[in-house]
């Protein structure tokens, strides 16, 4: 029986190397605040967006974090709630949603590339827990895989009219 894929996947990877480029970029934003701060719009657009993006992503997050730990001990692929929306919620919610929310809250333009340092890293490796998941759940995850987007939290609409 093949070994099973560790609860946290990929994850540990993907953001090892986002964590260390965060701290390089808050340390650039800290000593050059100048250089690295965005001046225009003003703050509070930043804030308020900022703000949204987390108070979407955090939930998403956790939501997804104690679904998929529910669905590792049941050896289960789940498909509906958030897992309905994305293929990877706890990925997504931290690349689509609270870093970009951090950055902006922020202001710094540095640290706003913190999501596609994330996002780079992700495609690089997460064809690791995509193999796994299909030899795991076989059909049933290639339908998944086929009907919900990998990070991008959009519902594919065009698809439900087939």
């Amino acid at each position: 029986m093949e070994k099973r894929l560790s609860f946290f996947g990929v994850g540990p990877r993907t953001f090892l190397p986002t964590v260390a480029y965060g701290i390089v970029a808050g340390a650039a934003t800290s000593a050059w605040p100048d250089a690295c701060l965005l001046r225009w719009p003003p703050y509070a657009v930043f804030a308020t967006a900022g703000a949204i993006l987390l108070a979407l992503g955090v939930p998403m997050w956790l939501t997804a974090a104690i679904t998929v730990r529910r669905a590792y001990n049941r050896d289960e692929l789940v498909t509906s709630g958030v897992f309905g929306l994305v293929r990877h919620p706890i990925y997504s919610a931290m690349i689509v949603l609270n870093l970009p929310g951090i950055a902006l809250l922020t202001r710094s333009w540095p640290l706003l590339l913190m999501p596609l340092v994330a996002y780079t890293v992700f495609k690089l490796l997460i064809h690791r827990e995509d193999e796994y998941l299909e030899r795991r759940f076989g059909q049933a995850y290639l339908d998944y895989r086929a009907r919900v987007n990998e990070v991008i939290p959009l519902p594919r609409f065009w698809l439900r009219r087939q």
